[in-house]
């Protein structure tokens, strides 16, 4: 088929390049030059492990290139299918702005012959409805197919995804959607476009919920003899809940937990129904990154205002660039109004890019620089380089009282058995020495957030 992909950001580029691997003719329509420059480049503007190397294999077969403009392309060659990949950022109030999903069929309603239109970006439910009202002809060449991709694994996502949601309103559109993924195995589930709209949304909510649910569970885990790795570990067996999603930390930070739940939310209020576990799910997270100034006035007191604190990671994931919700947006802000020196390390992240983020702040060249002489470290991102590091040196480096907060109960309990710091973390998580696998040392827990090692 030949398949024009509007929009090459994360989702976009992704599909651009799946596609043209599964030997689709593929134009991938970007409007910003300077992404249009990097991506005829043979580059990627957008991070995810692979992306680089399946695109340099899709332009290597001919059959992906990148343009401007849909119209001229269309009229040289018409498309089979559209798809739209655009972003639907969220306004103040939470709604999605579909700005640039109307602009797009504006565009795509003046090519002759009408292609097929497939939207793949986020949207309200009852969206899809309201477009079809607008453009008639939709009616008979529209599908909805939300995209499912998680970051780290976008590729093996788009190729293997766990189920393909077809919202359409006749079979022919239906067949098209299918003819676009022939070759790939999974659940199909066919129905409505609003059907399609909510199960995005609603998938997106529950794993939020799912995120909120393991960081108040965390807040309950805060006694010597409760381990909230084990409790959730325990939890997460059922096959009915499973493991996934099921992990305390700050918050949920991604480019689509934060944005869809928003945007649900705000949907169901305007059509008056109250959502009350959705707002729950939603207050959780937004009380969540406080925690980390919490420990930090629990511990270090009046000290604050005279301490350096070292903050490891600005990303939300180690495998993700997106920052628009990432708790350090919220963290690292809160203790620059309250501490005296505020030193930020991401070993991915530029530090001009991390002086931009945080003015005030001092981009930390690499990790050792950033703990040495330090009197508190709040770890935000589960890097392997600040996972694997050598703490019992690192720690060594710190100046009293040594507190090292895990914002994302990522470092090993067992390691931080022993060390010469104040060990905190979202609820208790016992640090059980290795040569010592059934004793709990008994850890003094302060205001329910995490334990404190015996320095």
């Amino acid at each position: 088929m030949r398949v024009a992909v509007v929009g090459q950001g994360y989702v976009g580029l992704t599909g651009a390049v799946a596609l043209a691997l599964q030997g689709h003719s593929v134009t991938g329509v970007e409007q910003d030059p300077g992404r249009l420059r990097i991506l005829n480049a043979g580059e990627a503007p957008v991070f995810e492990p692979g992306l680089p190397q399946q695109l340099t294999a899709a332009l290597a077969t001919g059959r992906l290139r990148f343009v401007g403009g849909l119209a001229e392309c269309h009229r040289r060659t018409p498309f089979d299918i559209v798809l739209i990949t655009v972003g639907t950022p969220p306004a103040p109030d939470g709604a999605a702005d579909l700005s640039q999903v109307t602009s797009v069929l504006e565009q795509i309603g003046n090519l002759l012959p009408v292609p097929r239109v497939v939207l793949k970006s986020t949207v309200p439910p009852g969206t899809s409805s309201r477009l079809a009202d607008a453009h008639p002809w939709l009616r008979e060449r529209y599908a909805y197919n939300p995209e499912f991709l998680n970051q780290g694994s976008a590729l093996e996502d788009w190729a293997a995804p766990a189920r393909i949601v077809a919202g359409t309103w006749s079979r022919d559109s239906e067949r098209a959607l299918r003819e676009l993924y022939a070759g790939v195995a999974s659940p199909w589930v066919a129905t409505t476009p609003t059907s399609a709209e909510m199960i995005k949304y609603a998938s997106n909510a529950f794993l939020a919920m799912k995120i909120s649910f393991s960081n108040e569970i965390a807040r309950m885990c805060c006694g010597p003899d409760v381990d909230v790795d084990r409790v959730l570990q325990g939890v997460g067996y059922d096959p009915r809940i499973g493991h996934a999603f099921l992990q305390p930390g700050l918050g949920y930070g991604d480019s689509c937990l934060p944005k869809d739940t928003a945007a649900l939310a705000h949907w169901a209020g305007s059509v008056g129904i109250p959502a009350p576990l959705l707002r729950a799910t939603i207050a959780v997270n937004d009380a969540q990154a406080g925690l980390a100034l919490q420990m930090l006035r629990a511990e270090l007191g009046a000290a604050l205002r005279d301490a350096t604190i070292a903050v490891l990671g600005v990303r939300y994931e180690p495998w993700s660039d997106d920052l628009r919700a990432a708790p350090s947006r919220t963290v690292v802000p809160a203790i620059l109004g309250e501490a005296a020196r505020v030193r930020v390390w991401d070993p991915a992240t530029d530090p001009a890019a991390v002086a931009a983020l945080f003015p005030a702040a001092d981009p930390a060249p690499d990790l050792s620089g950033a703990v040495s002489g330090a009197h508190a470290v709040v770890l935000l991102t589960e890097w392997p380089q600040a996972i694997e590091a050598d703490w019992p040196l690192l720690a060594s480096r710190l100046a009293e009282p040594r507190l090292l907060i895990d914002g994302k109960n990522c470092l090993p309990p067992e390691r931080m058995a022993g060390l010469p710091v104040r060990y905190r973390s979202i609820g208790t998580r016992v640090p059980v020495p290795a040569t010592a696998p059934t004793a709990e040392p008994q850890l003094e827990a302060t205001d329910g957030a995490g334990p404190t090692a015996p320095a």
